[in-house]
């Protein structure tokens, strides 16, 4: 279980209770994510879809290699379209800060906080610069589900 909190956590909308959640896509939810991407290749539209039951709040990502440093580059967008950066950003830097340790020790937060609707989606591009094949990431999004309070029939 997971006790992430975003640094702004604002209480839930009134009629409605929050419950800490997240997903985790890797090669045993995503084909994709198991097959190792070549030299100077890029994958485009790795989809991660959310489940359909209630409302999640993203409140962070954690992109996860397990290996001391990387040469991949991520780039992330939301259920809505919206390209969470400029262009592709360097897993050592998106997954560390700093770039030192092991790649996808840390939780990078979304500030704010990203509400994506029941059954949305998060889109990723990975692109291979360097001269050999790289295995893809893992991808895990914090944050809480958004259910209405239900009443005793």
């Amino acid at each position: 279980m997971s006790l992430y909190r975003g640094q702004f956590a604002y209480p839930a909308p009134r009629g409605f209770k929050e419950q800490v959640f997240h997903y985790s896509f890797d090669k045993t939810t995503n084909a994709i994510l198991g097959t190792a991407i070549a030299s100077a290749q890029v994958v485009n539209d790795i989809v991660f879809q959310l489940q359909n039951d209630y409302d999640f709040e993203a409140r962070g990502v954690k992109v996860q290699l397990g290996t001391a440093a990387s040469s991949l580059y991520v780039w992330l967008k939301d259920s809505y379209g919206n390209y969470l950066s400029q262009t592709y950003v360097p897993v050592s830097r998106l997954a560390t800060g700093s770039g030192a340790g092991i790649c996808g020790s840390l939780i990078v937060p979304f500030e704010p906080s990203i509400l994506c609707p029941a059954g949305g989606t998060f889109t990723a591009y990975i692109y291979n610069p360097t001269s050999g094949n790289v295995n893809p990431p893992a991808f895990s999004f914090f944050g809480v589900k958004r259910c209405p309070w239900e009443h005793a029939a």
